[in-house]
């Protein structure tokens, strides 16, 4: 993952880069790109019919195909955030990201999302995952935090969190509802300055 210089600003890409899964499967870590608008946006249709532990819902609208587009080019353009895909086998399984707040009294921080499909679930894609952004994070020059929000009902996201350094803060109560059950957001943070948690 590197800072590439263009027209003067930093411009995020995470350089392609190979990793293996404990059960031997090899994936290919890299930036979204604008050709695959149309299968970044089956992908999270997909993802969001599989899982009740996250804030996509069914009932919700996707973004159009343009404008899948111009999200992929507009991340690629920030200096301020990183998205990668996970690839196995020319198919996206995995999209996880940094978005920096855009307030200037807010820019030490960045807000974290992951998804995966749930047939990748359980066997050591997340957790590559959240290490390869938390060392994004740590050679950015101005992040100091990365946050995130996740499901009280989703204990196997909340572990993979914990596991490379995240910290509850607090819990926003019956912030989500899901098949009319409500649900609370934990809020969760990690410093980039602490000590880095072993793969």
């Amino acid at each position: 993952m590197d800072y590439h210089p263009k027209g003067g600003a930093a411009v995020s890409v995470f350089t392609p880069k190979k990793v293996t899964l404990p059960d031997g499967v090899e994936v290919l870590l890299r930036s979204p790109e604008e050709s695959e608008a149309q299968r970044l946006l089956e992908y999270l249709d997909a993802v969001r019919r599989e899982s009740d532990g996250i804030m996509f819902d069914p009932a919700d609208d996707l973004l159009s195909l343009e404008e899948e587009r111009k999200w992929v080019r507009g991340n690629l353009e920030s200096d301020g955030g990183v998205h990668v895909a996970a690839v196995i086998e020319g198919r996206v399984v995995a999209l996880a990201g940094i978005d920096q707040v855009k307030f200037v009294r807010q820019r030490h921080s960045a807000g974290l999302g992951i998804s995966i499909r749930e047939q990748w679930c359980d066997r050591g894609l997340g957790t590559i995952l959240m290490h390869e952004l938390v060392a994004w994070a740590r050679a950015h020059p101005v992040l100091e935090q990365l946050t995130l929000c996740v499901f009280e009902s989703n204990p196997r996201a909340q572990a993979v969190y914990r596991k490379v350094g995240f910290q509850e803060d607090g819990r926003l109560p019956r912030r989500a509802k899901v098949n009319g059950r409500y649900i609370d957001l934990i809020e969760m943070s990690l410093w980039l300055d602490e000590a880095e948690v072993p793969a």
